[in-house]
């Protein structure tokens, strides 16, 4: 096969490295715990969870002498040996990247030859597969009114997107404390934020690492980091203050099961 892969930056796809097969479109492992419902002859699963992602991806090697494929085992080997590192793969016109480690890998070069076949077994332990470059779901500046409502369709096949948002103040009226909430109208899952503000700070809500930071320093806050399921969603904004100026950015990575 043409598709480019590598792992940790090292190619899986030249001239001595042929991947043949990569098996990386199924879904997740899925875990799911049932309840009993009392009396109803049925049971519920509050939560389904994706822990890990397996990737099989199988190959050949080939050199032109039987020294020169003892050294191209080596480095093979020594390729898969970073944990939690980045399989990218072309896919669907770009590349999807899954972050995982190497958990099994079997070489079997019969007759010690110049040629050697390979299968590396990959747990990712993020189980999404995801795009290498971020997607904008809002750029807006200069808004001064106290909320709002922004509608977006978020893309992706994963059950959720993770946002991260960047919200610049400008210009504020605040001396004595006043909050700012920004969430998912439609689930109400919504940071708020509570403090001092200044002209010129700069809020950041990271979904993913699960940070709120005001001018890059980490702040107290309440509520639950807003999670956007694919399809069209509303965005929500609110605050305190009696007058405001601000700029707003959200992006998003899309993630794929």
């Amino acid at each position: 096969m043409s598709v480019n892969v590598s792992f940790n930056g090292n190619s899986l796809q030249t001239a001595n490295i042929i991947t043949n097969t990569i098996n990386h479109a199924g879904l997740p492992t899925k875990r799911a715990q049932s309840y009993a419902l009392s009396h109803a002859n049925r049971s519920f699963i509050p939560f389904v969870e994706y822990p890990t992602k397996p990737i099989t991806i199988t190959g050949t090697l080939v050199s032109d002498n039987i020294a020169d494929m003892d050294a191209l085992i080596d480095t093979f080997d020594s390729y898969f040996v970073q944990q939690d590192a980045n399989l990218d793969i072309d896919y669907n016109g770009g590349t999807r990247r899954y972050i995982c480690t190497a958990t099994n890998m079997a070489v079997d070069r019969p007759g010690n030859l110049a040629w050697a076949n390979f299968t590396v077994t990959f747990t990712c332990t993020q189980a999404f597969g995801q795009d290498t470059t971020t997607t904008t779901a809002l750029s807006a500046s200069g808004r001064t009114s106290s909320t709002y409502s922004d509608s977006y369709t978020f893309l992706g096949t994963a059950p959720f997107q993770l946002p991260i948002v960047t919200i610049t103040l400008t210009a504020v009226s605040d001396t004595t404390g006043g909050y700012i909430i920004w969430g998912n109208a439609s689930t109400g899952q919504a940071i708020y934020i509570n403090r001092t503000w200044s002209n010129g700070d700069v809020l950041v809500i990271d979904c993913v690492n699960k940070v709120v930071t005001v001018n890059g320093l980490p702040v107290s806050f309440s509520g639950a980091f807003p999670m956007f399921a694919p399809g069209a969603d509303t965005m929500s904004y609110s605050d305190s203050f009696a007058s405001r100026t601000f700029t707003i950015g959200v992006v998003y990575t899309r993630m794929y099961l």
